[in-house]
């Protein structure tokens, strides 16, 4: 069993009976008010896909890490460049149970594909990250369903290919409420059809495995 909670944007929070892993934990839900930080548990580690600030915001990371000092934190080489000079430990090296996949950012409006690293919780989630590479996926993926990189269309295109039981949304702090539920309602449909079904929560909102 395990329990998959949205918190804003693309940070989630997979809780088992092992562990309560912290997904990307970016600006949006540290500083946007839309989260009440005091209801985030017990973090034992965090998994952060990319650099970018929407992912891995160091406010944040010292925030959780003054909650507990024996707090994991992984990700690839370029986050931990960045949060060495905010004095935050960081490890690319890949805990029990848990696989990745390192590839590449979808291609953003500058021409930039930085490297990003997919993780899945084996068995229960994978977290893409900001990109539509990675091979294999968990029961449930987490989709970016509308990004500065790519459409809805690859979101469903992605899915497909993908195959997995369930989707759950992310990526989508710069839309209004109705527009979240807009996009989740069309992409869902779609989904639908091939047997994939669209979990529909919002931020806050939470499902069991």
């Amino acid at each position: 069993m395990a329990t998959i909670e949205r918190l804003t944007d693309s940070c989630l929070l997979v809780t088992t009976d092992s562990d309560a892993t912290l997904f990307d934990p970016g600006f949006h839900p540290f500083t946007s008010g839309e989260l009440d930080l005091g209801s985030i548990g017990d973090v034992s580690r965090v998994f952060i896909t990319h650099e970018h600030g929407d992912h891995v915001s160091p406010d944040f990371v010292h925030w959780l890490i003054d909650r507990r000092a024996d707090l994991t934190i992984y990700s690839n080489d370029p986050v931990v460049s960045l949060l060495r000079k905010h004095d935050i430990e960081v490890t690319t090296s890949v805990p029990s149970g848990v696989s990745v996949e390192d590839v590449l950012h979808g291609q953003i409006p500058n021409g930039a594909t930085p490297p990003n690293r997919a993780f899945t919780i084996d068995g229960v989630l994978t977290h893409p990250g900001d990109s539509r590479q990675p091979t294999v996926t968990a029961p449930v993926l987490a989709l970016p369903l509308l990004v500065p990189w790519d459409s809805a269309t690859g979101a469903v295109e992605f899915a497909r290919r993908l195959g997995p039981s369930q989707v759950v949304a992310i990526h989508d702090f710069y839309l209004s409420e109705s527009g979240r539920g807009w996009i989740r309602g069309m992409v869902g449909d779609v989904l639908a059809a091939d047997g994939i079904e669209l979990v529909d929560i919002d931020w806050g909102g939470s499902f069991t495995v």
